[in-house]
């Protein structure tokens, strides 16, 4: 299923994409790769939306366009709307992992660039290894895990699940395969923002084509996770998680072979001046996030 496919970007939507971009170059320590900027709306049915039009930095680490990016996109039309998903517990795709070279560092950089520190960083000890991580907030709130262990780089697309079994069933369906499973237990979650104690286990996917990002599913045994309504394509924070691939025409029949339906016909769009245009196509995963497949030819 799905072969070759990899994590080419994670998109985030800000409200202020000067803003964004001086909270992941500045703070989180990313360089701006690319900018799509079509000149003009175009058909928005791909996206659930009558039209798109966008201003945006494909934002990489230090492995390049050969690692992971960051999409990070304002909308122009339609406009953002609501809020990023602010709380751990709330299901669907609602942080981002990032690996750093110095946490303390990041730490300092990403709250004299508009990001907030939740608190002090904390190490993270368990059968694997043990990790120095601490969590922040974008300008907007999106939630950005900061992992010391090298990079600047994308580790992981975080997802909150109302059933993390169905949910990993669904990605090996598609092909993914679990790397990792990670239990923990703790009294005090404050560096979650969750009052009293948390029980969860979070499981790490790889996709087909491996590559650098990895798909991280989180179930909590307590507290109890809250739903979410399906957000709309111009909603703050990550909206969708975008793969790699050789050949939609294939990846659309591998989808269709497991019954995952799509959110509409093929779309091609523009991407902006000295651009190639993209073809695409979105679907959605069992707690709303959206995987969009990205045909790159080789």
């Amino acid at each position: 299923m799905l072969e070759g496919a990899r994590v080419f970007h994670v998109n985030v939507n800000c409200s202020d994409l000067e803003a964004a971009r001086r909270f992941w170059c500045d703070g989180v320590g990313f360089t701006v790769g690319a900018r799509t900027t079509p000149v003009a709306p175009q058909p928005g049915a791909s996206f659930g939306l009558d039209t798109a039009h966008w201003d945006a930095d494909i934002l990489v680490g230090d492995h390049g366009f050969g690692g992971g990016a960051v999409d990070s996109l304002q909308w122009l039309e339609p406009a953002p709307v609501l809020r990023p998903i602010e709380h751990l517990t709330t299901c669907g795709l609602n942080r981002l992992g990032v690996f750093v070279p110095d946490l303390a560092a990041a730490t300092a950089a990403v709250a004299q660039h508009g990001g907030v520190v939740w608190g002090a960083p904390v190490l993270h000890d368990d059968e694997h290894a043990t990790v120095n991580l601490a969590f922040t907030s974008d300008p907007d709130g999106t939630i950005v895990e900061l992992i010391e262990g090298g990079g600047p780089r994308l580790m992981f697309a975080g997802i909150t699940c109302a059933d993390l079994a169905a949910s990993i069933a669904w990605y090996e369906r598609l092909g993914f395969t679990q790397l990792l499973r990670v239990a923990s237990e703790r009294p005090d979650a404050g560096h979650l923002r969750i009052d009293g104690a948390v029980s969860m286990h979070e499981v790490i996917m790889v996709p087909p084509g491996r590559g650098d990002v990895t798909v991280m599913l989180t179930g909590f045994d307590q507290p109890s996770v809250a739903p979410s309504a399906r957000r709309p394509a111009n909603a703050l924070g990550p909206w969708r998680i975008a793969l790699a691939v050789a050949d939609l025409d294939v990846v659309l029949a591998d989808l269709a072979s497991v019954g995952v339906s799509v959110h509409s016909d093929t779309a091609t769009l523009d991407m902006g001046p000295g651009l190639p245009p993209v073809r695409f196509v979105c679907c959605s995963g069992p707690d709303g996030e959206v995987l969009e497949f990205i045909e790159t030819p080789t």
